[in-house]
């Protein structure tokens, strides 16, 4: 084997290793763009199962939407409404330095899901399917910058 090949391998693996391992020893929370800010874990839990009702709402509401059902529409509608209280301390999962975007995005959410309950409480079915659009519409935006 040729002496001065294996040193500079050798020195290769050492100085990679140099380099590498104090940037894998200080963990995500030095980055604040993957962190979750100061938001803890129960706040995080919080949100979660906040959209989750937010989501189960949707999926009912679009289904009594396809059936006809106006009063289950309008029922649904309402727990939107509910199911956003309590927005205006979420924290995004990434982008977190662009906080005041997804708080713009959910406060976008909310005036659009109020606009949409007033359209379900018309029983207007075709205008209600609009407003509907609408909300998909920011949940969709808000996702693809914040959190998929």
């Amino acid at each position: 084997m040729n002496t001065p090949v294996a040193y500079s391998s050798v020195l290769l693996v050492v100085a990679s290793l140099a380099i590498g391992f104090p940037a894998a020893a200080h963990g995500p929370s030095a980055h604040p763009e993957t962190a979750t800010a100061a938001q803890d874990e129960e706040a995080m839990k919080a949100q979660h199962a906040r959209m989750g009702i937010f989501e189960e709402a949707m999926t009912a509401m679009g289904k009594a939407m396809i059936h006809g059902d106006k009063a289950d529409a309008g029922d649904h509608a309402s727990q939107l409404a509910e199911a956003l209280r309590g927005h205006e301390k979420d924290v995004p999962h990434k982008n977190v330095l662009r906080i005041k975007e997804f708080q713009a995005l959910y406060g976008e959410m909310k005036k659009r899901t109020v606009k949409l309950a007033a359209d379900a409480g018309t029983g207007d079915l075709q205008k209600t399917s609009l407003s509907y659009g609408r909300v998909l519409e920011s949940c969709a935006s808000c996702h693809a910058k914040f959190r998929d």
